[in-house]
């Protein structure tokens, strides 16, 4: 344990150490020599003192094959640690892109690089906040992505401090890496769920009585699904023969505009409330209502499509009495 700790410290020190070396990153930008670090990795170590005490043997018992043997294990070394260093440098960051997510899911955050050398790199892993990617093989002058998954607990602001990319090609024997800093943020939206029938529209309903009573029983088809959507809607006879994750929808849905507030769910608990009010927005948005939120300090006027549906939900992620909650 207190190796461990001691281990921990050092790293953290290093960290901030590249921090103020490097400073602020944009994108795109190049991994150059500058900003690679490269040490052995515990097998390394272990290779190195095999070899050590292949040498004190050989020349102690002045034994030339040994000596041989010894000297070519030492280049196969320096020449890995030539490689591993090589297989990073040159790399282009060229995109970090986080996706939208609910409270309690795992937020996708991709992130996108190019190869413009005539050298295909092997064996790259991205990592941020002890959550890993792989990406086995970036072809010479070709691009590749890596999805790191990270999981969410409370709405509000997510913000990766820093993302670390590392190789251990070819042999395992070093460890070459390098961070880079991103002014980063994703909105984590609260959890989609709640029971409370939404309440009444603000006017007429343009579509007809008759079409919103037929809503719910007029199939229109299926469409990919969506973090937040109802689990009563999702197709699961289709899913258990095979298809992807579809959900079913319904026409007729369309009518007066909604108008969601606070006040209009039952309870007193903050984030319940809200979620009760992020399933309502995402179940207007998916059958083409016309929908608006009221917060204090927002007020979006109904809307209708993706685009409103993230601007309500990201006022709901917001709505704190704090500027901004991050989550973590």
């Amino acid at each position: 344990m207190p190796l461990t700790r001691v281990r921990a410290a050092l790293a953290e020190r290093a960290r901030h150490w590249a921090r103020r070396r490097q400073g602020a990153d944009a994108l795109p930008f190049t991994l150059d020599r500058r900003r690679i670090y490269i040490l052995p990795t515990p097998f390394g170590f272990l290779y190195a003192l095999t070899v050590f005490t292949m040498l004190v043997g050989s020349m102690n018992y002045n034994n030339s094959l040994g000596l041989a043997l010894t000297f070519l294990l030492t280049g196969v070394g320096l020449v890995a640690m030539h490689h591993c260093h090589r297989n990073l440098q040159g790399i282009v960051i060229s995109g970090v892109r986080a996706s939208e997510v609910f409270a309690g899911d795992r937020l996708a955050l991709t992130v996108g690089c190019e190869n413009p050398t005539a050298v295909p790199r092997h064996g790259l892993q991205f990592e941020c906040d002890a959550e890993s990617a792989g990406l086995d093989t970036l072809e010479a002058r070709g691009r590749g992505l890596a999805t790191i998954h990270l999981p969410t607990t409370t709405r509000g602001v997510l913000r990766p401090e820093r993302l670390l990319v590392s190789t251990r090609f070819p042999f395992g024997l070093f460890r070459a890496w390098s961070w880079f800093y991103l002014p980063l943020e994703a909105v984590v939206y609260p959890r989609a769920h709640g029971s409370q029938r939404p309440p009444a529209s603000i006017g007429p309903d343009h579509a007809g009585l008759e079409a919103q009573r037929r809503g719910e029983d007029d199939f229109r088809g299926f469409r990919s699904y969506h973090p937040g959507d109802s689990p009563k809607h999702i197709a699961w006879k289709a899913l258990a023969r095979g298809a992807p994750l579809l959900v079913k929808e319904h026409a007729g849905a369309s009518g007066a505009p909604l108008m969601f507030e606070l006040e209009q769910v039952e309870g007193s608990d903050l984030e319940r409330r809200l979620s009760q009010i992020a399933r309502w927005i995402v179940d207007a948005e998916h059958q083409a209502r016309a929908f608006g939120l009221s917060l204090p300090g927002a007020h979006l006027a109904p809307a209708t499509g993706a685009a409103q549906r993230r601007r309500c939900l990201t006022a709901l992620a917001l709505c704190d009495p704090d500027p901004v909650r991050v989550a973590r």
